[in-house]
């Protein structure tokens, strides 16, 4: 088969899938007090959300996390940049923040230390840290959706490259009921906009 013929963005397997949810179920405590501190704001989390999606392209969280930074008081300009990559009508205080969260998706969670070094530098361990937490929680989302479509893409003659048919098949019947949830508000939103 030719490359061009596979479904091409990252999704997870097995191993990938367990290891990650587990990272962040044992931040689950983490994850409720960052949500709850005012260290991060709402606009600036979905910023950094966007630009982790961005990378890996999940259509379900393009929309979720589009329509969360419109909510949160985000310029449609600013969202149209970071989802192509250029951050230049970002806040500058953000920018650092932005481009780690990229350059974390596309290292897949590896970045250099000299990136881990220039984030606390600007914001501090804490807030380093909080950017992270973010970052891996709309990591396993976005990969999530991107096994949703792989598995849907495999019936349209384009199988993902290194994927795994039964764990697809498995992130589909356990995810099925939020896709079919986000379908149909997607499917809403784009009648209205006709």
């Amino acid at each position: 088969m030719l490359a061009s013929q596979y479904f091409k963005k990252r999704t997870y397997g097995f191993r990938s899938f367990f290891h990650d949810a587990f990272k962040v179920m044992k931040s689950s405590s983490q994850i409720r007090e960052v949500m709850r501190s005012s260290r991060i704001s709402e606009q600036f989390r979905e910023r950094i959300m966007l630009a982790v999606t961005a990378v890996y392209g999940c259509i379900y969280c393009e929309w979720t996390h589009t329509k969360a930074a419109l909510s949160s008081g985000c310029a449609e300009e600013e969202i149209v940049d970071i989802m192509e990559n250029d951050f230049g009508s970002c806040d500058p205080e953000e920018i650092i923040a932005l481009a780690f969260a990229q350059h974390y998706a596309e290292t897949n969670g590896n970045p250099t230390d000299e990136a881990w070094n220039k984030l606390v530098e600007q914001y501090s361990n804490q807030k380093a840290n909080d950017i992270v937490l973010f970052i891996k929680m709309v990591t396993v989302g976005n990969l999530l959706g991107n096994t949703v479509e792989a598995f849907r893409s495999r019936f349209k003659g384009k199988p993902p490259e290194n994927g795994s048919l039964l764990f697809e098949l498995f992130i589909y019947v356990f995810g099925w009921p939020f896709i079919l949830i986000l379908n149909r508000k997607i499917k809403k939103k784009i009648k209205r906009i006709d």
